[in-house]
């Protein structure tokens, strides 16, 4: 299983996101359903609402991302798992108490990486630079294993997840 984090998964759906090609093509390979926890629910709804907040997106756009979030659901591409709010948030504890002081890591950032590894997710997939050390040091794989660099100041979707 590959979880994806809320870079990963704005890049998929939002066009205009730096990442959006390597996101695609990548999940195109994906040969099990994207987990949606409920934090990467959120994370991602909230993603695109700040696109059209920023005038990213278009409320076309907008309304057409959602219909396909949908669309992606109820054809397993999406599946949605629950994870127990008390293992979540004491997985973080753990990581944060082991990775914290040396990574200086981010609780969204930690929460992602504990919901990964409680769904025993072997591929963490993110364009997140400090997310992806925090997975690589938790033991998950990473996806992408090399990230295209921004050449220019991030403006797009990467600068608000």
């Amino acid at each position: 299983m590959i979880y994806c984090d809320t870079s990963f998964l704005l890049a998929l759906y939002v066009e205009r996101d730096f990442f959006h090609f390597q996101a695609s093509r990548l999940a195109a390979k994906f040969k099990e359903p994207i987990p949606l926890t409920l934090l990467s629910e959120l994370e991602l709804v909230n993603g695109i609402r700040r696109c059209l907040a920023a005038k990213i997106i278009l409320m076309e756009e907008h309304d057409a991302i959602f219909r396909q979030i949908a669309e992606d659901e109820s054809q397993g591409i999406l599946a949605r798992h629950a994870i127990h709010q008390a293992d979540h948030f004491a997985k973080a504890r753990e990581l944060s108490k082991r990775f914290t002081p040396e990574l200086s890591a981010r609780s969204l950032d930690i929460l992602h990486v504990a919901a990964a590894l409680l769904l025993k997710a072997i591929d963490f997939g993110s364009f997140d630079e400090k997310q992806r050390v925090l997975a690589r040091k938790a033991g998950l794989k990473l996806a992408p294993v090399f990230v295209t660099k921004q050449r220019r100041p991030p403006s797009g979707t990467a600068a608000l997840s």
